[in-house]
Protein backbone atom coordinates (compact mmCIF):
# COMPACT_ATOMS: atom_id res chain seq x y z
CA UNK A 1 0.00 0.00 0.00
CA UNK A 2 2.98 2.59 1.07
CA UNK A 3 5.32 1.52 -1.48
CA UNK A 4 6.69 4.54 -1.98
CA UNK A 5 7.65 5.95 0.89
CA UNK A 6 4.73 8.01 2.08
CA UNK A 7 3.78 5.39 4.90
CA UNK A 8 3.29 8.08 7.49
CA UNK A 9 0.56 10.06 4.99
CA UNK A 10 -0.36 6.98 4.84
CA UNK A 11 -0.85 5.61 8.01
CA UNK A 12 -2.53 9.35 9.15
CA UNK A 13 -5.26 9.34 6.54
CA UNK A 14 -5.68 5.50 7.82
CA UNK A 15 -6.31 6.74 11.10
CA UNK A 16 -9.03 9.11 10.46
CA UNK A 17 -10.86 6.90 8.50
CA UNK A 18 -10.63 4.22 11.43
CA UNK A 19 -12.34 7.43 13.34
CA UNK A 20 -15.32 7.23 11.45
CA UNK A 21 -16.50 4.31 14.44
CA UNK A 22 -17.52 7.78 15.70
CA UNK A 23 -20.72 7.82 13.23
CA UNK A 24 -20.77 4.11 12.87
CA UNK A 25 -21.72 3.64 16.39
CA UNK A 26 -24.85 6.14 16.78
CA UNK A 27 -25.90 4.80 13.03
CA UNK A 28 -26.38 1.39 13.99
CA UNK A 29 -28.00 2.30 17.31
CA UNK A 30 -30.90 4.12 15.39
CA UNK A 31 -32.10 0.98 13.94
CA UNK A 32 -31.54 -1.23 17.09
CA UNK A 33 -33.37 1.23 19.25
CA UNK A 34 -36.43 1.06 16.34
CA UNK A 35 -36.42 -2.58 16.38
CA UNK A 36 -36.61 -2.88 20.15
CA UNK A 37 -39.56 -0.49 20.65
CA UNK A 38 -41.47 -1.01 17.49
CA UNK A 39 -40.95 -4.56 16.11
CA UNK A 40 -42.55 -7.92 18.41
CA UNK A 41 -40.30 -10.45 19.68
CA UNK A 42 -39.39 -12.78 17.14
CA UNK A 43 -36.78 -13.64 14.28
CA UNK A 44 -36.83 -10.39 12.57
CA UNK A 45 -35.86 -8.53 15.85
CA UNK A 46 -32.97 -10.69 16.79
CA UNK A 47 -32.03 -9.98 12.96
CA UNK A 48 -31.46 -6.02 14.49
CA UNK A 49 -29.72 -7.01 17.78
CA UNK A 50 -27.52 -9.47 15.90
CA UNK A 51 -26.44 -7.08 13.33
CA UNK A 52 -26.55 -4.52 15.85
CA UNK A 53 -24.27 -6.30 18.14
CA UNK A 54 -21.90 -6.74 15.28
CA UNK A 55 -21.56 -3.16 14.11
CA UNK A 56 -20.94 -2.47 18.06
CA UNK A 57 -17.90 -5.25 18.06
CA UNK A 58 -16.36 -3.24 14.41
CA UNK A 59 -16.58 -0.09 16.09
CA UNK A 60 -14.73 -1.67 19.55
CA UNK A 61 -12.06 -2.85 17.01
CA UNK A 62 -12.08 0.37 15.00
CA UNK A 63 -11.45 2.42 17.95
CA UNK A 64 -8.49 -0.29 19.11
CA UNK A 65 -6.78 0.35 15.82
CA UNK A 66 -6.91 3.34 15.55
CA UNK A 67 -4.54 3.96 19.06
CA UNK A 68 -2.81 1.09 17.56
CA UNK A 69 -2.04 3.13 14.36
CA UNK A 70 -1.16 6.11 16.14
CA UNK A 71 1.46 3.82 18.19
CA UNK A 72 2.79 1.61 15.69
CA UNK A 73 5.28 2.73 13.49
CA UNK A 74 7.85 1.02 10.68
CA UNK A 75 11.21 1.69 13.88
CA UNK A 76 8.91 0.26 16.68
CA UNK A 77 7.04 -2.42 14.45
CA UNK A 78 8.33 -5.85 15.88
CA UNK A 79 8.11 -4.56 19.90
CA UNK A 80 4.75 -3.49 19.52
CA UNK A 81 4.06 -6.64 18.09
CA UNK A 82 5.57 -8.74 20.66
CA UNK A 83 3.56 -6.49 23.17
CA UNK A 84 0.42 -7.40 20.61
CA UNK A 85 1.03 -11.36 20.98
CA UNK A 86 1.55 -11.26 24.82
CA UNK A 87 -1.88 -8.64 25.13
CA UNK A 88 -3.96 -10.66 22.93
CA UNK A 89 -2.46 -14.58 23.07
CA UNK A 90 -2.23 -14.37 19.82
CA UNK A 91 1.37 -15.37 18.27
CA UNK A 92 0.37 -14.42 14.86
CA UNK A 93 0.43 -10.78 15.59
CA UNK A 94 3.97 -10.75 16.31
CA UNK A 95 5.13 -11.48 12.79
CA UNK A 96 2.24 -8.98 10.93
CA UNK A 97 3.96 -6.33 8.75
CA UNK A 98 2.83 -3.47 8.91
CA UNK A 99 1.08 -3.59 5.63
CA UNK A 100 -0.90 -6.70 6.90
CA UNK A 101 -1.90 -4.55 9.85
CA UNK A 102 -3.22 -2.18 7.33
CA UNK A 103 -4.83 -4.22 5.13
CA UNK A 104 -6.48 -6.18 8.36
CA UNK A 105 -7.54 -2.62 9.90
CA UNK A 106 -9.27 -1.47 6.14
CA UNK A 107 -10.75 -5.36 5.81
CA UNK A 108 -12.66 -4.04 9.17
CA UNK A 109 -13.93 -0.59 8.44
CA UNK A 110 -15.22 -2.16 5.31
CA UNK A 111 -16.88 -5.34 7.22
CA UNK A 112 -18.10 -2.51 9.78
CA UNK A 113 -19.47 0.06 7.45
CA UNK A 114 -21.15 -2.97 5.18
CA UNK A 115 -23.13 -4.32 8.59
CA UNK A 116 -24.25 -0.42 9.29
CA UNK A 117 -25.38 -0.10 5.97
CA UNK A 118 -27.68 -3.65 6.66
CA UNK A 119 -29.51 -2.19 9.39
CA UNK A 120 -30.43 0.81 7.35
CA UNK A 121 -31.41 -1.16 4.38
CA UNK A 122 -33.06 -3.52 6.79
CA UNK A 123 -34.87 -1.03 8.67
CA UNK A 124 -36.10 0.92 5.56
CA UNK A 125 -37.47 -2.44 4.54
CA UNK A 126 -39.25 -3.05 7.71
CA UNK A 127 -40.45 0.54 7.82
CA UNK A 128 -42.17 0.05 4.15
CA UNK A 129 -43.51 -3.46 4.70
CA UNK A 130 -45.08 -2.19 8.17
CA UNK A 131 -47.15 0.87 6.23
Amino acid sequence: MAENGDNLTTRTLLTHSLASWKFFMPLGALPLLWAMIKLPAGGLQILFILNAAYIAFGCWRLWLDEGYFRVIGQDNLAECGKMLAFVWQRERLSTLTLTEREQGARRQLHLTLKATMLAWMLWLLALVISI
